[in-house]
């Protein structure tokens, strides 16, 4: 099973439309500067968060569908876990709608789960455009897989959303058009503001300054045409 280092048990959030609980799973191929989950980043069993046990997990959301519809399952990256899809099914076989939030690095993963519609709902962060992706995460990046991605989930016909964290120092207006070109067409794209805050991977960025809602509002507004639903959140 995964490794499984956080659970929130109720949200409103993380899940639109849902009352839902949402797992971290441990481990991700990516060092984002503005990741707000460091703890999460590395996958061993005996670095950080302790480890939770995936069978006592699927007990306890058994003893809450009455209280909850849906689970998100979150990182860290989720996909780079190949069991994923066993644990998926074992959530799915209690009732609840799954959702995924995935950084698109794993087109592979992705298909297996859509294909045995194991996800009801998939969020996949763009990081920015993709030449700036190595800058962004910190890490090589195959972008015909962030690609590919992008174009499994658009076709997959289940609900989907993109988001981008704006952080000033990677996206601006020009790159935003970049943006827009990656997921022309698609249905739903969040900006989401950045916060500062020590609790950022990277020190570089813990002070750094963040666009005004005012600003955030304006590169939605450019972006409409592009995507039928923009929004901005966290401001």
């Amino acid at each position: 099973m995964p490794i499984i280092k956080g659970l929130q048990k109720t949200t409103l959030v993380d899940y639109p439309g849902k009352i839902a609980a949402t797992i971290f799973t441990a481990g991700c191929n990516f060092r984002c500067v503005f990741c707000h989950n460091p703890a999460l980043v590395e996958d061993s069993q005996s670095a950080g968060l302790p480890v939770i046990d995936a069978a006592e997990l699927l007990e306890y959301l058994r003893g809450r569908t009455k209280q909850l519809e849906g689970i998100c399952i979150s990182g860290g990256e989720p996909t780079l876990h190949r069991d994923l899809p066993e644990f998926i099914r074992d959530i799915k076989k209690l009732g609840y709608a799954v959702k995924l939030d995935t950084n698109g690095t794993n087109p592979a993963m992705l298909r297996t789960l859509l294909a045995g519609q194991l996800l009801d709902y998939v969020a996949m962060d763009i990081k920015g455009p993709l030449e700036l992706y190595p800058q962004i995460v910190n890490s090589a990046v195959d972008t015909a897989k962030i690609r590919a991605s992008i174009e499994l989930i658009m076709q997959s016909g289940v609900q989907y959303e993109f988001r981008t964290t704006v952080l000033p120092a990677f996206l601006d207006e020009a790159n935003f058009a970049k943006v827009a070109g990656l997921i022309n067409g698609a249905s739903c794209y969040y900006l989401q503001q950045f916060h500062a805050g020590a609790h950022l991977l990277d020190p570089a960025y813990q002070q750094a300054g963040a666009y005004s809602a005012g600003q955030l509002n304006i590169f939605a507004r450019q972006l409409e045409p592009f995507v039928q639903k923009v929004a901005v959140r966290g401001t």
